[in-house]
């Protein structure tokens, strides 16, 4: 299995997109499952239960929920944190307009992508930065026969 066809692998890459047009900084990495330095992020996925619908028919709706991370800057400098936070606001309004107007991850039968939450700092690491957090979710469809191959490739 190559990675690059992996769901968490088209997400991250849909990803780099919209950091693209919130920032002019191109020097991060979206990671997994790892958050490096300052202005870095990671995607992470959470474990949940990802059947959303079963038909009898074998195909199925399915969801996928993603912890997006970043880590930033932090000080008492009030614009600064509130450029931080104001950060994921923007991040969720682009993955709502983009949803709206069928803008999606390239993932096979993909649905929908939105974000669960409005994004918010969850851990001052040391005094001089600080990791915030937005969870993500996307939905798609998939159709299972016996030994869970599915038929829409």
């Amino acid at each position: 299995m190559n990675y690059e066809d992996l769901r968490i692998s088209k997400l991250r890459e849909y990803l780099f997109g919209i950091i693209n047009t919130l920032t002019d900084n191109r020097d991060y990495q979206i990671n997994a499952d790892m958050l490096g330095e300052i202005d870095d992020f990671s995607l992470n996925k959470i474990p949940t239960n990802t059947e959303v619908e079963q038909w009898i028919i074998g195909t199925a709706k399915r969801k996928d929920v993603y912890s997006f991370r970043n880590r930033k800057s932090y000080s008492q400098d009030t614009i600064d944190n509130l450029l931080n936070i104001g950060f994921f606001e923007q991040f969720e309004n682009i993955i709502k307009s983009n949803n709206d107007r069928g803008i999606l991850p390239d993932i096979e039968n993909i649905e929908s992508i939105e974000c669960l939450n409005c994004g918010a700092m969850i851990m001052n690491d040391n005094g001089n930065s600080a990791i915030f957090d937005i969870q993500i979710q996307i939905t798609y469809r998939e159709n299972e026969v016996e030994g869970g191959l599915s038929l829409w490739k």
